[in-house]
């Protein structure tokens, strides 16, 4: 999303000794375990963009930074025993609050990150490095050569590593980091998988699908852990969503922030930069620019009419705030999804209706349309046919834009040339491309035709 942002600092919380809101930790209470234990706790939150990936917040997701403050979980039995959904990822559900016409649509993983341990084999070393070395080529037809097929896959090697990782591979499914044998303070491999991707297949075909992708890299040892996860709620409400101050939430974290485009408003960002954080913005909006129109046919199979907004609550929770909860590996994921949604929407956060007679904020209720998602079922089977039946590995761009966004600059031309018969504008605007090109480069001997093999080379990698 672009944004233009205008900050707002959240109110201090009501001091309160006998409310868990008066801890600043971003967990507490809710360890999936029986008894009391210690729990070390980050601090505050840095401002930067929830959906992107700073160097620190890899450091967080990694396990290579310590948090800063400790302290005690009291009386854990009384939590809910943090029970959750059984392994699916995405459940569609039709049921709509009549009182208020709110409607869920979807909700389930959005994003997953893993990290591998192990060693990349020194044969692999040396090729990616090869491959690294031709993506930084100047000729295309060198470019080309930089792709690795694994399976069923193609990656393409990016010219540069990414964050401290030396090689970087992606395809439509999966974003590959891989780091060098010496780097032994390092993961072997840190994998983003697409959200695409897991509206096709579970998070355990998924991740299954990935780890064979990596022990062909190397030795791994041990099984992945989770890095990073969000959970999301698409929905659609007549509820305007910028209607309530930024007070009216209550929460542990520090920063809470509007965000507006040409004044129309998008969305709230909550926590920005900590351990968890969450979002509450318009994701049909967001679709203008990401392009996932993947989406629409889940949605529209969910009742959705193809008009109304469709909002998105989301929570993002980092390496060190799962590791607190006892969360390390997937199947902890899929089993605790009720109790994390349920402490997220519960005990992190609240959207509420504020008592000017109370200034306990603990005290005030809930928003009519809080209950509503914070009472989203994560127990509810996956229902048959919502996820797509099938995902494209290669990152081709859509029918749109090739032959609407692609026709841009024919029309362009036509219109400066006052040419409106299709084949008489095609057939002009080659013959004086020729000429531009041959003119470009006759020191080098490159014509047109040099010039678009080069481009095909260049974006049959890109594509992969």
């Amino acid at each position: 999303m672009t944004f233009k942002k205008q900050s707002v600092e959240a109110s201090a919380q009501a001091q309160n000794s006998n409310t868990a809101l008066n801890s600043r930790a971003d967990v507490q209470d809710i360890q999936p375990a029986l008894s009391a234990q210690t729990v070390c706790l980050n601090g505050g939150n840095t401002e930067s963009q929830l959906d992107t990936m700073k160097e620190d917040g890899l450091d967080s997701e990694l396990g290579l930074s310590q948090s800063s403050s400790c302290s005690s979980s009291p009386d854990l039995a009384k939590k809910n025993e943090f029970s959750g959904a059984p392994p699916s990822n995405t459940a569609p559900s039709n049921y709509i609050n009549k009182e208020t016409d709110n409607k869920i649509l979807r909700f389930g993983i959005d994003s997953l990150y893993l990290s591998y341990h192990g060693d990349l084999s020194s044969e692999w070393e040396q090729r990616l490095e090869g491959l690294k070395l031709a993506a930084q080529s100047q000729e295309e037809s060198d470019k080309a050569t930089a792709q690795v097929q694994i399976g069923n896959h193609l990656f393409e090697v990016q010219g540069k590593g990414s964050q401290r990782f030396s090689f970087s591979l992606v395809d439509n499914c999966y974003h590959i980091q891989l780091s060098r044998k010496t780097s032994k303070a390092m993961p072997l491999a840190y994998v983003q998988i697409s959200s695409e991707l897991l509206t096709t297949l579970s998070p355990q075909e998924a991740v299954k699908n990935l780890s064979f992708i990596i022990r062909s890299f190397g030795l791994v040892k041990g099984e992945p852990q989770i890095s990073r996860a969000d959970l999301f709620v698409d929905f659609t409400s007549p509820v305007s969503m910028d209607s309530w101050h930024s007070l009216d939430w209550v929460t542990r974290a520090h920063l809470i922030t509007p965000y507006y485009n040409r004044r129309q408003f998008t969305g709230w960002a909550i926590g920005q930069g900590g351990n968890v954080g969450a979002r509450l913005y318009n994701k049909t909006l967001e679709l203008e620019k990401s392009k996932k129109d993947y989406l629409k046919p889940l949605w529209k199979n969910a009742g959705w009419d193809g008009q109304s907004h469709i909002w998105r609550l989301e929570f993002q929770y980092r390496r060190e705030v799962l590791k607190q909860l006892g969360i390390l590996e997937l199947t902890d994921l899929l089993k605790h999804l009720a109790g994390l949604w349920e402490y997220s929407c519960n005990d992190w956060l609240r959207l509420t209706i504020p008592n000017k007679t109370d200034s306990n904020q603990t005290r005030w209720p809930n928003h009519p349309l809080w209950d509503f998602l914070s009472a989203v079922d994560w127990n509810q089977q996956q229902e048959k046919g919502e996820q797509l039946k099938r995902i494209k590995k290669e990152r081709i761009p859509s029918e749109e834009s090739l032959f609407i966004n692609g026709l841009g600059g024919i029309t362009s031309f036509m219109a400066i040339k006052g040419i409106e018969d299709l084949g008489e504008g095609f057939a002009e605007y080659l013959v004086q491309a020729e000429s531009f090109h041959e003119h470009k480069g006759r020191f080098e001997n490159k014509g047109l035709s040099h010039y678009i093999q080069e481009k095909v080379k260049a974006k049959s990698r890109k594509y992969n």
